[in-house]
């Protein structure tokens, strides 16, 4: 089987567009590491094609897998790559900043007071999809808003806080008033129990993207952020929230987006959306902004019919890239409504459900 048979298997499979290049992405980062977390943050694909990448390679006898779980490259496997000229995957990140451009000797104070704040944050659950990020992406986040002028004097708007990026941005001092629309009771609660007992400029309720915004939201706040969810039908709810609440031209709304639950294809279709349908200016992407903290939830809540991706991960291996977007002139908002839609799961979701088709 060659490269391209092989990308066309694992379309089969998943229901994901899947090329030679991500193929050979893949075997790049199996050349590099035995590690399945750690092939799956340096491919740079989804899960789903990423497992069945491998999948495939163990069957036709390229990759064995040990005891622990560990992928290595059989004889034949190291052949392959050699006559197909793959190497390993090199990585030039600048280890100071994370390959984020932010440099955070200024701001650790603030690293310092937010992880004292928060050590008692309620864990990550599946109910939600929830899985928060560094307190250094926490920080660097606080920062690039505050560097592009959307941070100082303004009213900010958390759509979904479990990074509690809330009490981050107002420890700062920089932002007027921030707002916390949050499904989540627990989170909730304890935004609130830190921002009174701190007397910080925070405010959470509880809300449902599902839901209208409350109308004395809409056209209130100079900036959004949001992590939201990566079905299509998700996306478009959170950025219909977002951008609902912004008050005009200018404002700015800033969310992650990975690789390892939306593909290429996705990215684009959400980009189009953006573009032609918000009428939104693109101004950043930053790659792999975000890491995330591993999650309790994760092994039981994925695939267990390789034993490869029932591996307790030993990096924060899910990341996400920052956008930021820029409403332009002639900004004009969408019709606020109730927008019921599938928020958690698609064929590129690494929740898994007996019911969906691999």
């Amino acid at each position: 089987m060659d490269i391209k048979q092989l990308a066309q298997e694992v379309y089969k499979r998943t229901n994901v567009e899947t090329t030679a290049r991500d193929v050979e992405k893949v075997l790049a980062g199996l050349a590099s590491s035995s590690h399945f977390w750690e092939v799956v943050c340096a491919a740079q694909k989804p899960f789903s094609v990423v497992a069945e990448i491998v999948g495939v390679l163990k069957s036709e006898g390229l990759v064995s897998i040990d005891e622990e779980g560990d992928i290595h490259l059989t004889q034949e496997g190291m052949e392959f790559l050699k006559s197909s000229r793959i190497t390993p995957r090199k990585d030039f990140t600048c280890q100071a900043c994370e390959g984020r451009g932010i440099g955070l000797e200024k701001l650790k104070e603030l690293i310092q007071k937010f992880d004292e704040l928060t050590t008692d944050r309620p864990k990550a659950i599946i109910d939600y999809d929830q899985g928060y990020i560094t307190t250094h992406s926490v920080i660097s986040r606080v920062a690039l808003m505050a560097e592009r002028g959307d941070l100082q004097g303004k009213k900010l708007l958390v759509l979904g806080d479990d990074d509690l990026l809330s009490l981050a941005a107002s420890l700062s001092g920089m932002p007027a008033e921030v707002v916390v629309l949050e499904i989540d009771d627990r989170l909730v609660g304890y935004i609130n129990e830190k921002a009174s007992k701190l007397g910080l400029p925070v405010k959470a309720i509880k809300y449902d993207f599902r839901e209208k915004l409350p109308e004395e939201y809409v056209g209130y706040f100079d900036t959004f952020n949001t992590d939201p969810p990566e079905t299509i039908e998700a996306l478009e709810v959170c950025m219909t929230r977002g951008l609902t609440a912004l008050s005009g031209e200018g404002c700015a709304g800033y969310f992650g987006l990975t690789r390892t639950e939306a593909s290429l294809k996705k990215w684009n279709q959400f980009q189009q959306m953006l573009v032609n349908k918000f009428k939104v200016a693109i101004t950043d992407i930053i790659d792999n902004f975000n890491h995330y903290v591993n999650w309790d939830y994760l092994l039981g809540s994925i695939r267990d019919d390789y034993t490869f991706v029932q591996v307790k991960p030993r990096l924060n291996w899910y990341r996400s890239s920052m956008y930021r977007i820029e409403t332009l002139s002639g900004f004009e908002r969408l019709e606020n409504k109730p927008m019921p839609c599938e928020l958690y799961v698609d064929e590129e979701a690494l929740i898994y459900r007996p019911d969906r088709k691999r």
